[in-house]
C-alpha cells in the first residue's frame, strides 16, 4: 500500500502576485518549496517532496499560508488552481485561459507568524485581494478589523483613531471627501460599507446592478485596504515588504537571530567581541540567487575566525580544503559581501577534484559577474545575501572564462593525470 506522506504534492497557482521564470527553492515553515515556472501546457505550481513527516492536509496547509505571505507581500492576487500527489515523480498541473504570471521575480519575502490572529489576517488579506467581485473584496478587508476587535461599535471607534495614521494617497483623498460630505470616517465606513455588502435588508444597502452603490464602493476600497493593511503590520506585527526594504535588515538576518540581541547589540555598537563567543553551524552552504547548487559551494565548513569593529569574518572551506571563502557580516550598516574575486580562493594541486572546484567556481563567479546575489544557508534556511553584485574597475572577459571552464572540464575527463590550473 502506498505511502501517503511520502512522495510529491504539487499545487497550481493563478493570479498576477508575480511568479520566477525558472525553478526557485524557497524555505518556509520548515519546508523546502519549489517555485515551479509556467510552461506552454503547465501552469506555474509549487513542488514539495514530502517526507512522511505531515500529511497532504498539512502541507495543503503550508503552502496556502505561502500564497497568504506572498499576497500580502507583493499586494498581487494568487489562489490555487488544482493540487495533485504522487509517490513517484511530480505530476503537472494544466493550466487554462489564465493570464501568465511569470516577470522574473525573485520570492525573497514571505513572511510566517506564529500568531494564529496574524496567520489569519494573512488570508483574510489573500481571500479580499483575489476574489473578483469589488463587494465582498471590501467586506474582506473589512473581516480583518474584526480579527483584532469583535463589536461594532469598537471598530468604528478603531477606525476613528486610525484613520489619520494610513499612508495611502487615494485612502487620503478619499477621507477628505468623506470629512467634507459631514460624515464621520468610522460610522460612514461601518453602516455604508461593512452593512451594505453584507445585509440584503436595511438601508443603505449595496446593490451590484447600480453602478451608484458600486462606484461609491469602489472609492471607498482604498481607505478599508489600508485600514486592514495597518491592522496586519502594526496591530499584528507583520512587517510589510516596503518597511522591510526600508529596514534593510534583510542581509544578515538570519545571522541576527542566531547571534541574538544581546550580541547584536555589542556587534552593533563596536564593542570588543572575540571569535569564539560567536558560534555559527558547523556545515554552511553558499549559492547564488536563482542558480543551480553547486556541489562545490555546498557543505562547506564554516567558523568564526576573527572579529573587528562590528565586522564578523566567517571563513568557509571545503572538504578536501581546495577551496575556501571568506562571508563578511558587517553589523554596523546590515551588509553581508562575499566578494567572489577577493574573498574566494581555489587550491590547484593538479588533482582532477581540484578541477572540479574550479569549473564550480569559475560558474559561481560568472554569476556573480551578472549582478548576482550570494546567499547563505544552513539546512532549508537562508542565513543572509548580499545586495547584487556591481564590479568597479573591471570587464570580465567571458570568452576567456568559458575557455577557462573547457579545459578544466577536458582535464576532469582525462583523469588524475591532468594538471592544467584552475583559474581564480
Amino acid at each position: 500500500m502506498a505511502d501517503l506522506r511520502r512522495g510529491f504534492f504539487r499545487m497550481g497557482i493563478t493570479g498576477d502576485v508575480g511568479w520566477p521564470s525558472r525553478e526557485q527553492d524557497v524555505a518556509f515553515k520548515g519546508l523546502t518549496l519549489k517555485l515551479m515556472p509556467e510552461t506552454e501546457s503547465l501552469a506555474p505550481s509549487i513542488v514539495v517532496r514530502m517526507d512522511g513527516t505531515r500529511s497532504q492536509g498539512e502541507v495543503r496547509q503550508a503552502l496556502q499560508e505561502f500564497l497568504s505571505a506572498l499576497v500580502w507581500a507583493r499586494d498581487r492576487p494568487a489562489v490555487e488552481t488544482f493540487s495533485t500527489f504522487c509517490t513517484g515523480a511530480p505530476l503537472g498541473v494544466g493550466k487554462g485561459p489564465t493570464a501568465r504570471m511569470i516577470d522574473n521575480s525573485i520570492i525573497e519575502y514571505a513572511p510566517a507568524p506564529a500568531d494564529p490572529r496574524a496567520k489569519l489576517a494573512l488570508a483574510l488579506y489573500r481571500e479580499a485581494r483575489s476574489v473578483n467581485m469589488l463587494p465582498y473584496e471590501f467586506l474582506g478587508y473589512f473581516k480583518i478589523l474584526n480579527v483584532i476587535h469583535n463589536k461594532g461599535n469598537a471598530q468604528i471607534e478603531w477606525i476613528r483613531q486610525t484613520v489619520g495614521k494610513v499612508p495611502d494617497l487615494d485612502a487620503k483623498k478619499r477621507l477628505a471627501e468623506i470629512a467634507s460630505a459631514g460624515s464621520d470616517a468610522g460610522d460612514y465606513l461601518y453602516v455604508s460599507g461593512r452593512c451594505a455588502v453584507a445585509h440584503a435588508f436595511g438601508d443603505p444597502v449595496v446593490n451590484p446592478d447600480d453602478p451608484g452603490d458600486v462606484g461609491r464602493l469602489s472609492q471607498d476600497l482604498p481607505v478599508i485596504k489600508a485600514l486592514a493593511r495597518y491592522v496586519i503590520e502594526h496591530e499584528l506585527g507583520v512587517r510589510s515588504e516596503a518597511t522591510v526594504w526600508e529596514e534593510h535588515l534583510y542581509e544578515i538576518e538570519g545571522f541576527r537571530g542566531m547571534f541574538g540581541p544581546d550580541m547584536v547589540a555589542r556587534l552593533k555598537g563596536g564593542d570588543e567581541v572575540k571569535a569564539e563567543e560567536l558560534v555559527v553551524p558547523e556545515v554552511l552552504s553558499l549559492r547564488l540567487q536563482g542558480h543551480e547548487q553547486l556541489a562545490s559551494f555546498s557543505g562547506l565548513r564554516a567558523s568564526v575566525d576573527a572579529v573587528q569593529g562590528g565586522v564578523v569574518r566567517i571563513a568557509l572551506e571545503a572538504t578536501e580544503s581546495k577551496l575556501r571563502v571568506w562571508v563578511l557580516l558587517y553589523f554596523q550598516e546590515e551588509r553581508l559581501v562575499l566578494d567572489a574575486v577577493a574573498n574566494v580562493e581555489v587550491i590547484d594541486d593538479g588533482t582532477v577534484e581540484a578541477a572540479r572546484m574550479g569549473i564550480d567556481y569559475l560558474k559561481f563567479l560568472q554569476g556573480w559577474l551578472a549582478n548576482g546575489v550570494a546567499e547563505v544557508w544552513h539546512e532549508g534556511e537562508r542565513l543572509g545575501r548580499s545586495e547584487p553584485a556591481m564590479p568597479v574597475n573591471m570587464r570580465p572577459d567571458w570568452g576567456a572564462l568559458d575557455r577557462q571552464v573547457e579545459e578544466l572540464k577536458k582535464r576532469v575527463e582525462r583523469g588524475p593525470e591532468g594538471s592544467a590550473k584552475a583559474g581564480g
